[in-house]
C-alpha cells in the first residue's frame, strides 16, 4: 500500500475517482502506448491526477488488439491522452 497523493493547495488527500482508466501516450500526435492507471481527484478543489501505473504499458501501437482495446476504452470514456 502507498500513501495517497496530497493536494498542496488544499492540504488534503486526493480520493479515487475512477479505477482502470487508460492513459494513452502519444508520439507525434499518433497513439503510441496504453497504460492502465487510476484517476484521483481532490475533494476540495476538484483537480484531477493520474496515478497507480503498472510497471509496463498494456498495449503498444504495433501489437494486435491495440486499436480494438483503445476503441473500447474510448467508448466507455476511460481514456486520457498524454501529449
Amino acid at each position: 500500500m502507498y500513501h495517497r497523493p496530497v493536494c498542496v493547495k488544499c492540504k488534503t488527500e486526493f480520493e479515487p475517482e475512477r479505477n482502470g482508466i487508460g492513459l494513452l501516450d502519444m508520439a507525434d500526435y499518433s497513439p503510441y502506448k496504453i497504460w492502465e492507471a487510476d484517476l484521483y481527484k481532490c475533494p476540495k478543489c476538484g483537480i484531477e491526477i493520474v496515478v497507480g501505473f503498472g510497471q509496463q504499458a498494456i498495449f503498444a501501437h504495433y501489437q494486435d488488439g491495440f486499436e480494438g482495446y483503445l476503441d473500447l476504452k474510448r467508448k466507455k470514456s476511460l481514456v486520457i491522452e498524454n501529449y
